[in-house]
């Protein structure tokens, strides 16, 4: 039963996404099979789902249009009609193709697997799902196109009814409905196949025989299965073509609806194909994802990870970032963006670490923070480092404390990308006002004042506070002092000012060290002059000094965006001199 010239299973396997034959793409005709009549189309169901009838033989395919009309009225034709009925004509030619290529794979592939019992009925179903109704809907659409070509003669002059009645109202979601079950479940089907032909050699050499049937045109199950949605995608270029050969405004008005109704259903099946192959992604990722770290963590912060589904929420964006844990650690992170979470992977073999780091912090009791590798993205913000344009920053904040992670992208455009994509995924989330809160939430106005002078002078006031209005009200008495105005944004740059100056003094410049002797009592302090050594020593000190007091400028820098980013999650916006 092997393949005629085949020596290994492998050579006709099922692999991945492959390159449809052009002849089913061409306006000759190809083929001459069974002519039995089509069924006629069923009204829609109450869910949109019409009723369907047994499927029937595979029908003859058309020839071209210019193989049917006379050569002098060919001539006697406008180029533009001509155009618009050679459109018309690959339409329906490629229409009977395509049902040819569905009837292969449901009478050579689909239904010999169920006979033969390769795979359970459910996973059957799932690796072809919806063929049937996929061959009825094609073969429908088909005959419609059929009996008007019989019923116009040479010359179609309304093409348009018959496209809406296709694309558009139920029969158009019916349409939708399957071809995205179909064409979502494509890299599945796919991956499903070429692995059972590794694991089996009698699968592999079912599916071998099969493609050598000459109904199969050469063509091998990896290049069949992608079909219905190659064959989408040449719906809306061809009714666009036939719209712009149009000059009836009424006609060219529904032809265009038709083509619009084309993209739209190509646009949800496009998304439901994403979305299928993104779940597939978390399946995968839920598989490797190792949790022993979360499970052997005492932090409360990670309690409700230990056991952690990923695939329950969406994948909005994914790809590998370095996370600067300290200015002497980093460590390469495949990073998940979910619907609601921010997650750290490590590599490790084939497994993907969710680990925590610690971070030396002298405000915390052992000296130590540890950065959590799970993050909430209701309080997220993102900010860019100024001293690296691939780097950037994400603060997360929590009932008494912030944290800030430091990631950094493979270029400037994924750094945007990511900060763009966070701060959209985490700006989509609610958070739900607690029931003891049935008031609206105060202005910024109104909270300011009761805020400050709580930190100031120890009195809350005489408000009642719910207990998270407690903790936060701490936590802002706490956080917000820092954000008082002050000279301090400008300390740095004073201070090395001072360097400057002090090095003029003690180090002359080259351009003055030519200008003669050095004037009386020029040296080092206690009088005497300096020795070469003593100037160089001084020198490189004033330049150490000098580096390390542009580095505190930088995380000066940095510290005065961060009380920024407080004084707004206080909702008290002070002006903070020197940090703009």
């Amino acid at each position: 039963m092997g393949h005629p010239g085949s020596t290994e299973c492998q050579r006709h396997g099922v692999g991945m996404l492959g390159t449809r034959s052009q002849s089913l793409l061409s306006g000759t005709p190809e083929a001459r099979a069974l002519t039995r009549p089509l069924p006629h189309s069923p009204e829609p169901g109450e869910e949109g789902e019409p009723v369907r009838s047994g499927v029937e033989l595979e029908p003859e395919e058309p020839p071209g249009w210019r193989e049917l009309i006379p050569p002098d009225t060919l001539h006697s034709l406008p180029k533009s009609q001509v155009k618009r009925q050679e459109v018309i004509s690959e339409l329906l030619v490629t229409e009977a193709a395509h049902v040819r290529m569905l009837r292969v794979l449901q009478d050579l592939f689909y239904q010999p697997m169920a006979n033969g019992g390769f795979f359970p009925p459910e996973e059957l179903q799932n690796i072809f799902p919806s063929l049937d109704e996929l061959i009825e809907v094609h073969s429908l659409f088909l005959d419609r196109l059929m009996k008007r070509r019989q019923e116009s003669g040479y010359v179609i002059e309304e093409i348009g009814d018959v496209l809406l009645a296709r694309f558009d109202g139920a029969e158009g979601h019916w349409f939708q409905k399957i071809s995205s079950r179909f064409c979502s479940r494509q890299s599945f089907a796919l991956e499903q196949l070429k692995a059972k032909q590794r694991r089996e050699p009698r699968f592999c050499a079912f599916v071998q025989e099969a493609e050598s049937r000459p109904r199969c045109r050469r063509l091998q199950l990896k290049d069949m299965i992608p079909t219905e949605m190659q064959r989408l995608t040449k719906y809306p270029l061809l009714l666009q073509s036939i719209g712009q050969n149009t000059e009836e405004p009424a006609e060219r008005e529904k032809v265009e609806q038709a083509a619009e109704c084309c993209r739209e259903i190509l646009h949800h099946v496009n998304q439901a194909v994403r979305d299928m192959e993104d779940l597939l992604r978390l399946k995968d990722y839920q598989r490797r994802l190792d949790l022993s770290h979360l499970k052997q963590s005492s932090d409360p912060m990670l309690s409700e990870f230990k056991n952690l589904d990923i695939t329950k929420r969406k994948l909005v964006h994914e790809g590998p970032l370095t996370w600067r844990v300290t200015k002497d650690k980093a460590v390469e992170v495949h990073v998940l963006l979910l619907d609601d979470l921010l997650l750290l992977l490590q590599r490790q073999d084939d497994r993907l670490l969710l680990k925590s780091h610690s971070r030396t912090l002298t405000p915390t009791p052992d000296g130590k923070t540890m950065l959590r590798p799970v993050l909430r993205l209701t309080s997220a913000m993102t900010r860019e480092v100024a001293t690296d344009h691939k780097a950037f920053y994400v603060i997360f904040t929590w009932d008494q404390e912030a944290q800030i992670y430091e990631l950094v992208a493979q270029t400037v455009s994924e750094r945007k990308n990511w900060c763009n994509l966070i701060t959209e995924t985490a700006g989509s989330l609610k958070v739900p006002a607690p029931a003891s809160r049935p008031k609206p939430r105060p202005s910024p106005s109104s909270t300011r004042e009761p805020l400050l002078s709580s930190s100031e002078n120890g009195n809350g006031g005489s408000r009642e506070m719910s207990p998270a209005d407690g903790r936060i009200e701490r936590t802002l008495s706490t956080l917000l002092p820092f954000c008082r105005p002050g000279p301090e944004g400008q300390l740095a740059a004073k201070a090395l000012q001072k360097v400057l100056s002090l090095k003029q003094l003690l180090v002359p410049s080259e351009e003055d060290s030519g200008a003669g002797p050095p004037p009386e009592g020029d040296g080092v302090p206690g009088g005497g002059p300096r020795s070469p050594t003593q100037t160089q020593e001084i020198r490189e000190e004033l330049l150490s000094l000098e580096e390390t007091i542009k580095q505190l400028e930088e995380v000066e820098e940095e510290f005065c965006r961060l009380r920024l980013v407080l004084s707004q999650l206080g909702e008290n916006t002070v002006s903070q001199p020197g940090c703009t």
